[in-house]
């Protein structure tokens, strides 16, 4: 009798072991996801949303450079920017709000802000996203016009590359930055970048790094220790 009492027990403790590992072993599987959105992902999302293709942070520049090279005064405008040409690398579509104050300093100076909710997408990213932008234009009165200011890009991406949905907030803050108004093009000047978010299961990055504008449209980003090369008129981008 003892014995079998002993095989019993013997039998009911294995079948416990074998149960817990199953256990163990799903639950690893299933619940502990562990995905760092990558530096990639945020490049490329920052890439497309300074580019003109994307009606992003450079097309708004390069616009209201525009507005003030030729002389106009100042004004409140709210309009649509849309881009539903099926044929395009990047369709947008864009509530876009500008407010531009001109100061009769000598020279002058301008206010610019505006504010732009709405979406995009590329073969590389798709994107809903709001931006903001408040700048401060002086040397009015030179070839170059200075721009200082700083704004902000951000909603929801996914990188079709890298397969990862995410949210995620980038800032930036311009220095010293030099557009040619016969162009409306910048020349050279920095931006100071820093993005954050969160990917698969909540997990969350931090990146910062450096904008360097290098002239025809083009700029280098460092981000983390990682280098990208775009064009600030297609968002496309090399490493």
């Amino acid at each position: 009798m003892k014995k079998l009492i002993i095989i019993s027990f013997m039998v009911v403790l294995i079948l416990g072991l074998n149960s817990c590992g199953k256990d163990s072993s799903t639950s690893d599987n299933s619940n502990i996801v562990i995905y760092q959105v990558p530096v990639d992902a945020a490049g490329k999302y920052i890439a497309l949303a300074f580019c003109n293709a994307s009606a992003g942070i450079n097309y708004h520049i390069e616009n209201v450079i525009a507005y003030i090279a030729q002389g106009r005064g100042s004004f409140d405008s709210v309009f649509t920017v849309k881009k539903l040409d099926t044929a395009a690398t990047i369709k947008y579509q864009y509530q876009v709000e500008y407010t531009l104050a001109r100061f009769t300093s000598v020279p002058p100076t301008v206010d610019f802000d505006y504010s732009a909710g709405g979406s995009f997408s590329s073969n590389a990213m798709q994107s809903e996203d709001e931006q903001t932008g408040s700048w401060f234009f002086s040397t009015l009165d030179q070839s170059k016009f200075t721009l200082t200011g700083s704004g902000s890009d951000g909603g929801k991406q996914y990188s079709v590359l890298d397969k990862v949905l995410f949210t995620s907030q980038f800032n930036y803050t311009l220095q010293n930055v030099m557009v040619n108004k016969m162009t409306d093009m910048i020349d050279s000047g920095t931006a100071a970048i820093s993005i954050s978010g969160a990917g698969p299961a909540n997990v969350h990055f931090n990146y910062s790094g450096t904008l360097t504008f290098s002239g025809n449209r083009k700029a280098v980003l460092v981000l983390n220790g990682s280098t990208f090369n775009f064009s600030l008129l297609t968002g496309g981008y090399t490493k």
